[in-house]
C-alpha cells in the first residue's frame, strides 16, 4: 500500500477513514486498514492524531498507458477509453476545438479510435452540454436558441414536454467548484493523469468493475438515467469523486455511437489504480484463471 497504519499506535478513532477522499480506509473489528483504493494523496496523515500512518512500500500505478492496457485486457474491451482533464488553457501540442461540436460526438470519435486529443471550450459547443460539464455555456442568438429547442428538444415527439423541465436534471447533481476555461478530451493512452475516464461496457463488464470496486470497501456504484449524458457521466466522478454508470440520453447515445447493449461507466482517475489491482482478486479473476 502507499500508506500503512501502525496498529500499535492507532487508537481506532476513525479520523483517517472519515477524511479519506477515496473512501479507501476501512474498519475491520477494532482496527483500520488502508486498501488498494488509496491514491497516495496523504490526506489521512494530516488527520491522524497519533502519527500512526506512514508510507508503505507500494505506490499507486498512475501510468496512463499501463492503466489503458490493463483495463482493455482485463475487461476485454474492444473500443477505446475516453480521458478528460480540466484546464484553464490548452496545453502545448493539444488542438483547440473550433466547433461547433458536441461533447458526446468528440467522445464518440475517441471511443471508435478516430479522434485525437482536443481542448474543448464553451464557445465551441454546439449545444448546452458545455454548461453541464463545468466549462460554461456557448452563446446563441435568441431566435437560434428557440428554434433548436422547439425543433428537437421541447414538445410532443421530442425530449421534454415543456421548457421548464430543462433545469430539473441539473438540480439533481452538485455544482462544479468553478467555471473552467475548458477540458482536454482524448484517449487514455494519450492523456497523462486525467481527472476522469469513461468508456462503454456491457452488463458483464460492469459486473466485473463493480465487484472489483467493492472488493475491500463495499462501496457501490450508482447508476443514472433520465437526463443529459454529459451531466450524468461527468458531474459525480469529478465533483464527488464517485464512479457512476449511465444509460445516456437520446442525443448522447447517438453521438457516441453506443450499441443497444452498451452503457457508459465513468470513474475518477484517482480510483482507477485500485480498481485495476482489485480486478486480479475477485471471483471473475478466479473464473478466468480456472478456464485457462
Amino acid at each position: 500500500m502507499a500508506f500503512t497504519i501502525d496498529q500499535n499506535l492507532c487508537v481506532a478513532c476513525g479520523s483517517c477513514s472519515g477524511n479519506c477522499p477515496n473512501r479507501a480506509i476501512i474498519r475491520r473489528g477494532n482496527e483500520f486498514f488502508i486498501t488498494n483504493m488509496c491514491c497516495d494523496c496523504g490526506t489521512c496523515i494530516h488527520y491522524c492524531p497519533m502519527g500512526a500512518i506512514g508510507e508503505g512500500k507500494i505506490k499507486a500505478e498512475f501510468d496512463n498507458k499501463k492503466i489503458d492496457k490493463a483495463l482493455k485486457e482485463k475487461l476485454s474491451l474492444k473500443r477505446h477509453i475516453v480521458a478528460m482533464k480540466y484546464a484553464d488553457k490548452a496545453p502545448q501540442g493539444i488542438t483547440v476545438e473550433d466547433g461547433p461540436q458536441f461533447w458526446c460526438a468528440i467522445c464518440g470519435d475517441i471511443i471508435e479510435g478516430k479522434g485525437t486529443p482536443v481542448f474543448f471550450t464553451a464557445p465551441a459547443s454546439a449545444c448546452g452540454g458545455s454548461g453541464m460539464i463545468g466549462i460554461g455555456s456557448a452563446k446563441f442568438a435568441r431566435e437560434d436558441f428557440d428554434s433548436v429547442l422547439n425543433s428537437i428538444v421541447i414538445g410532443e415527439g421530442n425530449v421534454y414536454a415543456t421548457k421548464e423541465l430543462l433545469s430539473k436534471g441539473r438540480e439533481a447533481f452538485p455544482l462544479f467548484p468553478k467555471v473552467y476555461k475548458g477540458v482536454i478530451i482524448g484517449s487514455l493512452e494519450h492523456i497523462k493523469m486525467p481527472d476522469l475516464i469513461l468508456f462503454p461496457v456491457d452488463s458483464h463488464q460492469m459486473c466485473m468493475i463493480s465487484t472489483a470496486h467493492a472488493f475491500d470497501t463495499g462501496e457501490i456504484i450508482t447508476g443514472y438515467v433520465g437526463s443529459a449524458a454529459c451531466l450524468m457521466t461527468i458531474t459525480p466522478p469529478f465533483v464527488e469523486n464517485k464512479p457512476v454508470f449511465v444509460i445516456g440520453d437520446y442525443g448522447g447515445r447517438n453521438n457516441m455511437r453506443l450499441k443497444n447493449a452498451e452503457f457508459l461507466v465513468s470513474f475518477p482517475y484517482k480510483l482507477v489504480p485500485g480498481l485495476v489491482k482489485n480486478m486480479e482478486r475477485t471471483v471473475f479473476a478466479r473464473e478466468s484463471n480456472e478456464s485457462e
